[in-house]
């Protein structure tokens, strides 16, 4: 099950505006930023996303042909804001759920799982630059 369609739109214009603060500071929400893949625009889309050492995962609630997936899977990657802080985050793939399950937080597995969502963008953080020379 997913979100119905017409919700895009309803959401874009008006539940976006409104959460993308919360989204920053809020977890389990966070913020996409990304560059449309044929407009060449700057973008943040508020989502849901859990972090784990190694990655990010976002439920896919509007189906897998959302506009934010399109563009990070093409750019290769973005940056999630989180918490106050952001992450560069790269090699996006579209999974499902059995393949996201060992990404997820015990917690929300079983919500997931009976949500039957679409897919999950599965993304790499990052490793962080620690010392040594910085140019």
């Amino acid at each position: 099950m997913h979100i119905p369609r017409f919700m895009r739109h309803v959401n874009r214009v008006f539940t976006n505006p409104i959460m993308g603060p919360l989204a920053r500071v809020m977890p389990p929400l966070a913020v996409v930023h990304h560059v449309g893949r044929t407009s060449g625009r700057n973008y943040s889309t508020p989502v849901v996303a859990f972090r784990s050492r190694e990655r990010f995962v976002i439920p896919m609630t509007y189906g897998r042909d959302v506009d934010w997936a399109r563009n990070i899977v093409k750019a290769h990657g973005c940056q999630i804001e989180q918490m106050g802080r952001r992450f560069t985050v790269l090699n996006p793939r579209v999974a499902n759920f059995k393949t996201a399950e060992a990404h997820l937080p015990g917690a929300v597995r079983a919500t997931l799982r009976a949500a039957n969502l679409p897919g999950y963008v599965l993304l790499d953080l990052q490793p962080e630059r620690t010392g040594g020379n910085r140019r």
